[in-house]
């Protein structure tokens, strides 16, 4: 019975120390690598170029999730707003599409009018 005994906590005290000595080395990694080379990143962003920050963000390896958030921001400052361009035609015109959808709207003025059919200014 004795023997019986002990085989039956034998599995039970495997498995704690088992995860006791994996959350020891989780805790150890955690305070010894990833907090100050977090520390280091936080102070590298401050004075990273752009280029080198949409590099980093490409790759999106973060030591962390301030850092990530951090590092999206100084990302989206980088990125120059597109630039709108004009075709400098006639807006009506350009978003005209022949023999499709005409709108019952009548655009003319005192000497022209604008046929949506064939997407045309003609004379009144």
């Amino acid at each position: 019975m004795e023997e019986e005994s002990l085989r039956f906590w034998l599995i039970p005290m495997v498995c704690f120390v088992a995860v006791f000595i994996i959350f020891g080395a989780s805790l150890d990694y955690r305070y010894n690598v990833m907090y100050p080379n977090a520390a280091i990143e936080k102070e590298e962003l401050k004075t990273i170029t752009c280029s080198e920050i949409l590099e980093k963000q490409k790759i999106g390896k973060y030591w962390s999730s301030e850092n990530a958030r951090v590092g999206a921001e100084k990302a989206i400052a980088c990125i120059p707003a597109p630039v709108e361009k004009s075709t400098g035609g006639n807006p009506y015109v350009v978003f005209c599409t022949p023999g499709g959808f005409a709108p019952n709207k009548i655009i003319d003025n005192s000497t022209h009018s604008f046929n949506h059919d064939t997407c045309v200014w003609d004379l009144k």
